[in-house]
C-alpha cells in the first residue's frame, strides 16, 4: 500500500520486516553465521526529524559453532532512536544489540550499530532503502563489531528490510 504523499510530521509506522544477520567469527562453523527472520513486526515513530524503533521483538537462532550448535537469542538493548530526514527519506538509528547465547561454555557478546538507509552513512556491503511517501518500504543496513563476550572482535552485517504495513498520524 503506497504511503499518503506529502507523509505527516508526526506519525507511527506499523512496520513487518524481514531481518538478515550475518556473523563472522573463528568460534562459527566455517567461520560464518547467517540468520533470517522474517515478519519481525515492530514500530517507528517519527516526530519531525527524530525517529525512534518501539517494540522490537527478541530473534532467537541456531548456529553451528566449535562447540556444537548454539541457541542464541538477539535482543535490542533500550530504545533505539535516530534522525528522519523529511526531505530525502533517509533514516538512521543507533542502536545496540545483544547476542546471548544459551550455553555455558559461551557469553554475550554486544556491537553497537548505525543502522541508515544510506549504505554511505552505515558503511555496509547492503544497499539501503530511504522511507518516502508514495513507496510502501524502507531498508535499514549497518556493519559492526562485536566489544565482548565469545563473539569479541567478530563482526555483525545486519539488514532489516521492512514492509510498512500502516501510517497513524499523531
Amino acid at each position: 500500500m503506497p504511503l499518503p504523499t506529502p507523509l505527516p510530521d508526526r506519525f507511527v509506522a506499523h512496520l513487518v520486516a524481514t531481518v538478515r544477520c550475518t556473523v563472522e567469527h573463528s568460534m562459527l562453523d566455517d567461520d560464518r553465521a547467517e540468520v533470517t527472520e522474517p515478519d519481525v513486526v515492530f514500530e517507528a515513530h517519527v516526530d519531525g526529524e527524530t525517529v525512534r524503533v518501539v517494540g522490537f521483538p527478541e530473534i532467537e537462532g541456531t548456529v553451528g559453532t566449535v562447540i556444537g550448535d548454539v541457541r542464541t537469542a538477539v535482543s535490542v538493548e533500550g530504545e533505539p532512536a535516530g534522525r528522519y530526514d523529511p526531505e530525502t527519506g533517509h533514516v538512521t538509528v543507533e542502536a545496540t544489540l545483544s547476542f546471548d547465547p544459551h550455553s555455558l561454555l559461551a557469553s554475550t557478546s554486544r556491537v553497537a550499530l548505525r543502522l541508515a538507509s544510506d549504505a554511505r552513512l552505515a558503511d555496509p556491503k547492503a544497499d539501503g532503502n530511504p522511507l518516502n511517501a508514495g513507496d510502501d518500504r524502507v531498508t535499514l543496513v549497518s556493519e559492526g563489531t562485536f566489544e565482548d563476550g565469545s563473539l569479541d572482535g567478530g563482526r555483525l552485517g545486519l539488514v532489516i528490510d521492512c514492509q510498512i504495513g500502516q501510517i497513524d498520524a499523531v
